[in-house]
């Protein structure tokens, strides 16, 4: 109950931040590139599987990928090469959920309380969860040999932020467990990445959807999958418990924030992800995701296909939207 609590509270304060990030340079040069952005949104994020299904079947692969959370984990591991099939299956089996949560809460709280009485022990960034074995699950199925984002098929960045001092970044090097990681890193669940003078957490924090980023790398072209829900008017009966509260609130909060950064897309796909909490242990709420995701790349296919035939096209006029 206190970890959901904390939760509550942490996302009540990032009504007040500011979804801005700061200046990269940018990669001009060469042909005019199109960006996949992928959101965060938990268990939701499933839906970004859907997308890339319809994505490859129609021979549309994007230049750069760019993913925050759950955006950061299926993008990077798509990045990575890693087939559309396979992350269907890792999502379907329940891999990617026990990647999260490797051990029951129980479980849990008793290791953690364990540790406490060691007083000799190594000091380590708070969380719940130390993130470890998302990691190596990541890398895993990416393939050991095949866990450095430079030598990636197509660039990729996840974006995290820094808790020490409070900045945004572009994660494009290294190793992508450590990065994808830190990307879905939300505290106090999960412990930040706390390396090198760093301290990573959750990009969502100030960019849950990294449209801004894509465009800094030099995206001429964004399709960006937001799986915020879409608000609407609810029964006072689903607010009868912590769970339904918390995500409620969350999806407001969420939601307002990145209504001014989809503008700044050319394509946005939203799935329709109503009843799916953001931290959900439901099998049934990751096939609905993904299934979701699928419907809606299909029902924007036409606009889909316009963003690479443009990207392909020799003589056309660059803008914010795609005409």
């Amino acid at each position: 109950m206190k970890v959901k609590t904390s939760l509550l509270s942490l996302f009540l304060c990032l009504n007040f931040v500011s979804a801005t990030l700061p200046t990269f340079a940018q990669d001009t040069a060469g042909k005019k590139t199109v960006a996949l952005v992928l959101g965060g949104g938990g268990a939701r994020g499933a839906a970004h599987i859907g997308v890339l299904k319809v994505l490859e079947e129609n021979g549309m692969r994007p230049d750069i990928v760019v993913g925050t959370s759950m955006g950061a984990i299926v993008g990077g591991l798509y990045a990575a090469g890693v087939p559309v099939d396979r992350l269907e299956k890792v999502t379907q089996d329940g891999s990617i959920k026990r990647a999260f949560r490797p051990i029951p809460v129980p479980l849990q709280l008793l290791k953690k309380g364990a540790k406490q009485v060691i007083f000799w022990r190594k000091k380590t960034c708070a969380g719940f969860y130390s993130g470890e074995s998302l990691a190596k699950f990541i890398n895993k199925t990416a393939g050991d040999d095949n866990n450095k984002i430079e030598n990636f098929r197509m660039r990729y960045a996840a974006v995290v932020v820094d808790l020490r001092d409070a900045k945004a970044y572009r994660l494009e090097k290294g190793d992508l467990g450590m990065a994808a990681r830190a990307s879905a890193s939300l505290p106090p669940l999960f412990s930040p990445v706390c390396q090198d003078e760093h301290a990573y957490a959750d990009g969502g924090i100030r960019a849950n959807v990294p449209v801004i980023p894509a465009r800094e790398m030099g995206a001429d072209y964004v399709i960006a999958v937001n799986v915020d829900e879409i608000i609407k008017p609810i029964e006072e009966n689903r607010l009868y418990t912590y769970n339904d509260l918390t995500n409620r609130m969350t999806s407001i909060i969420i939601t307002a924030r990145d209504e001014s950064v989809m503008k700044q897309a050319d394509v946005v796909l939203q799935p329709d992800v109503a009843g799916i909490p953001i931290i959900s242990v439901a099998d049934k709420d990751y096939t609905k995701a993904m299934n979701a995701g699928e419907l809606i790349a299909r029902s924007k296919l036409a606009e889909l296909k316009k963003v690479f035939a443009l990207r392909d096209s020799p003589n056309v006029k660059l803008g914010n939207k795609v005409e």
